[in-house]
């Protein structure tokens, strides 16, 4: 489809230039003899009494006293006007034009100027100049259609003669197709850039409008390269530098729109929050985080950039992605401070888990839970990052710890991404209760297999003392009282361990009703 457009666009233009070609070539043989006759032939004179009064009137505009002058001229036309040579009235009509223009009677001079022209007893270079300056009155007051047709037979009767064609007039029959209703941009385009072309000079307005041009006609090869003579030329116009940048980027160059945006803020021109934060992020983008947090961190401390909620969000996470993770956590905890849900607080608790402060995260991704307000995704990860919080806190014999993490991933299964997770977690943490449980059943049973054992000691011991009516020495007092101790009463078994939990009222801090309302979300 893209490409079936761009044909019909390049057959459209071809188009538009033939007839272009075919007008300008049925034109040039009369022109040519125009041209000739205007340097070969006769020359026409004015009538000397007319000559003499517009002399007068010529020394008055020399004056600026342009009100004498054009009263000079209506009275001239009001008393001979009918009796005058066309040669005489043409050349008193042109003058009363110019007179109108320097006091800005613009639709005034523009009929006098046409009334000139209409004659054609003027010169071909004087009529063409006429062409010119009334196409230009139409551009003024807004007859772009008419200054359109004025300034293409002013070009074509140039071109006919051999004269150079003014660049600016290029340029307003460019801007002429510009401010049409609508606009017509694909017409604009041959002239804008013959305007750029023929100027001895970069003009800006030149490239503004040719840039506007090919901004609006899509071409984007175009563009990129008139933008990049556009920085080199004015390169303390920031606008330039952004849309370069952006021109870049659309297509698909983002390490040159990075560089770009580099230079225009190592320039100092980059100065809006929007511009500033789209380069801070091309920093990560490009595997640089590092520096884009301390172009943020420095924007914030210079005001630059607001210290809102999402900002701080971004400075920590370019500080997560850095490595830094101690950086980044009393940042998030601003952030989350007084947020109305609990997704920053959720982000908080992922980085103190990844930092391996484990009870920090747990107080986190509780809160997290508590405040809500998080979609699904967040909610179940959230459940199962609070578990693995609470199972990290775990010792060897932390009964009660591991039943309140597996109390949370019990709740991260209800929701679909976090399910398969939960559900080996949960499977684990049975098999680690399982396996304790056993353990301490083999050292319960050794306790009391040892106690048997030293019951049956001392009691032949003690036959063997009554046999012998021997007193009980200060070793078998010893060895009864530490029998006495490790085997009457208890036997120091954890009772937990035979329901696969026990205490921790953990979840206490958390609403009960947490993981059904948010399973709703």
């Amino acid at each position: 489809m893209i490409n079936m457009r761009m044909k019909y666009k390049m057959l459209l233009l071809f188009a538009s230039t033939s007839l272009l070609t075919v007008a300008t070539a049925t034109v040039a043989p009369a022109m040519a003899q125009q041209c000739e006759a205007d340097q070969g032939g006769a020359s026409k004179t004015l009538n000397p009494r007319i000559a003499q009064s517009l002399g007068e009137v010529f020394e008055l505009m020399q004056a600026e006293q342009y009100n004498e002058a054009l009263a000079s001229l209506n009275q001239l036309i009001a008393q001979r006007g009918d009796g005058m040579r066309d040669f005489d009235r043409a050349t008193t009509y042109e003058l009363r034009g110019s007179v109108k223009a320097s006091l800005e009677d613009y639709r005034g001079a523009q009929r006098d100027f046409q009334v000139a022209l209409d004659t054609n007893e003027l010169s071909a270079s004087r009529n063409n100049n006429l062409r010119y300056y009334i196409s230009q009155i139409s551009f003024q007051l807004d007859d772009f259609q008419g200054a359109i047709r004025g300034l293409n037979a002013w070009i074509r009767n140039a071109t006919a003669c051999g004269d150079k064609v003014d660049s600016n007039a290029y340029y307003l029959l460019a801007a002429a197709y510009v401010q049409l209703t609508p606009p017509n941009y694909r017409a604009a385009v041959q002239p804008a850039e013959q305007a750029i072309a023929g100027a001895t000079e970069p003009k800006k307005s030149y490239y503004d409008l040719a840039n506007l041009v090919y901004s609006e006609m899509n071409a984007r090869t175009k563009r990129e390269a008139l933008l990049e003579k556009m920085v080199n030329f004015w390169p303390g116009e920031k606008g330039y530098w952004t849309q370069l940048s952006g021109a870049y980027s659309t297509a698909g160059k983002d390490r040159d729109a990075f560089s770009v945006l580099e230079v225009a803020y190592r320039a100092g021109l980059l100065s809006t929050e929007a511009e500033l934060k789209t380069l801070i992020q091309y920093f990560s983008f490009f595997d640089n985080p590092y520096r884009g947090a301390k172009m943020l961190e420095r924007e914030m401390a210079a005001g630059n950039i607001k210290r809102t909620k999402d900002n701080l969000v971004l400075l920590s996470q370019l500080w997560s992605q850095s490595r830094e993770h101690k950086k980044s956590i009393p940042i998030l905890r601003e952030a989350a401070r007084g947020a109305p849900n609990g997704d920053l607080s959720y982000r908080l608790g992922q980085v103190l888990l990844a930092d391996e402060k484990y009870a920090d995260a747990q107080t986190a991704l509780e809160g997290a839970l508590n405040k809500g307000g998080m979609n699904r995704k967040n909610t179940g990860d959230a459940w199962l990052l609070l578990g693995t919080a609470r199972f990290s806190q775990a010792g060897p014999e932390s009964t009660a710890i591991w039943a309140s993490a597996r109390r949370a991933f019990v709740n991260a299964q209800r929701y679909e991404t976090a399910r398969r997770r939960a559900t080996d977690w949960i499977t684990y943490i049975d098999a680690v209760v399982d396996t304790y449980r056993r353990g301490k059943e083999l050292e319960e049973r050794q306790i009391r297999e040892r106690c048997e054992q030293d019951q049956g000691r001392l009691d032949r011991d003690q036959r063997i003392r009554d046999l012998q009516n021997r007193p009980e020495t200060a070793e078998d007092r010893a060895f009864e009282t530490e029998f006495l101790e490790r085997c009457t009463g208890p036997l120091g078994l954890d009772q937990a361990a035979e329901t696969g939990g026990g205490g921790g009222g953990d979840d206490a801090e958390i609403a009960p009703e947490e993981g059904e309302s948010e399973g709703a979300n």
